[in-house]
Formats: C-alpha cells, structure tokens, sequence
C-alpha cells in the first residue's frame, strides 16, 4: 500500500500555487520594468539637459581660468562654447570646436547666449527648457541645475 501512496502522490513538478505566484511575480516586473523600454523620450531629455548644465558648468570654469569672455551660445538644436570673439575652444573630451548636438526629438526653448566674466558670473540669467526637463542659471553665481 504505501508503494501505491507514494508513486499516486509524489509526481515530480510545480503545484497550482507556485505557478501562480510565479505568474505574479512576472506581471508586476513586467508592469514596472516595460515603460523603461517603450518611454525613451524622457531619458534622452534627461541626458541632453546633463549635458547642457554640465557645459554651463564647464564654461564658467574657463571663464575664470581664462580672466572671462567665455561663452555658451544654445541653439534649438545643439550648444558650442567658445571665446566671445568666436575663438574656437577644446571640449573637456578633447574635441575641437566645443559643440554638442541634441537629440532630434528634444525640443529646446529659448535660444540663449550667456557670456561668463572672470569672476564666473554670468551676462543673465536663463531656464531653459528641454522637453520634460529644466535647466536654470543663476543670475548672480551663475551656478547651473
């Protein structure tokens, strides 16, 4: 008798209750993790606007190591810094000019130019928007965030 038990009731697998907290565990990643995939939108824009306060960042720290004239011209497309007589400068990559192109589907508003004086301050102050995110410069440190 106990042969008959143990092969009726000791088959190899998963019970109904496994299998449905499996299938749980995958609808609530899936439902988490699959607008990452599909919503790139809003990581592109959060990249172009790193990059843009990066820049502003970088501009005013060669304004005050070069005694100032350094500035940051944004169009609706892409960014360059250079010197205000239009002198070329390097990127901290090594690129030259300092130039950056924006994603196509990141739209930027409004076109700005701000020049940095030796002390880091900027000519004005300026939010700049680029899709879902914001950029703010500082009138009077010129600090960008």
């Amino acid at each position: 008798m106990t042969s008959l038990y143990n092969s009726k009731y000791n088959q190899p697998g998963f019970t109904l209750v496994e299998l449905i907290v499996v299938i749980l565990i995958v609808g609530i990643l899936s439902i988490s993790i699959a607008p990452r995939f599909f919503g790139v939108s809003s990581y592109e824009d959060r990249k172009a606007a790193d990059e843009l306060s990066t820049a502003f960042r970088h501009t005013q720290q060669l304004a005050m190591n070069r005694g100032g004239n350094v500035q940051l011209i944004l169009t609706a497309s892409n960014f360059t810094v250079q010197l205000a007589d239009g002198t070329a400068l390097q990127s901290p990559a090594g690129a030259k000019p300092y130039q950056i192109n924006f994603p196509p589907n990141v739209a930027i508003s409004p076109a700005v130019t701000i020049t940095y004086d030796r002390l880091g301050r900027p000519s004005a102050g300026a939010t700049i928007t680029l899709g879902s995110q914001t950029v703010t410069v500082e009138q009077e440190t010129g600090y960008a965030r």
